[in-house]
């Protein structure tokens, strides 16, 4: 069964650089790191959730979202399956559920 209700969906990038590993969320312009490609993907996830919660509490989801040409969807998303990238980079594609507001 497909997830319901609105969602965003976000691409997370992870490229190497020295000994460890930068992710980056294009749409957002959120960044973080890690040791490895998951813990890189994983503090990426967590900062883009604080990015969003933050957006929201200032009242400023709307403008960025507008500003950055990210569309809220109103339906039901299957899985994605990631495209193919260069050797040196890794991608996966995440889907963030948005509050409704009261």
């Amino acid at each position: 069964m497909s997830p319901a209700g609105d969602i965003i969906v976000l691409t997370s990038v992870v490229e190497p650089e020295g000994e460890m590993f930068v992710s980056t969320c294009p749409e957002l312009g959120t960044a973080s790191c890690g040791d490895t490609i998951q813990e890189a993907f994983e503090n990426l996830e967590e900062a883009i959730n604080v990015h969003l919660n933050a957006l929201e509490e200032l009242g400023e989801r709307e403008r960025v979202f507008s500003e950055r040409g990210i569309e809220i969807l109103h339906v039901h998303v299957e899985e994605t399956t990631p495209r193919p990238l260069p050797i040196d980079k890794f991608m996966k594609v995440s889907r963030h559920p948005i509050p409704v507001p009261a």
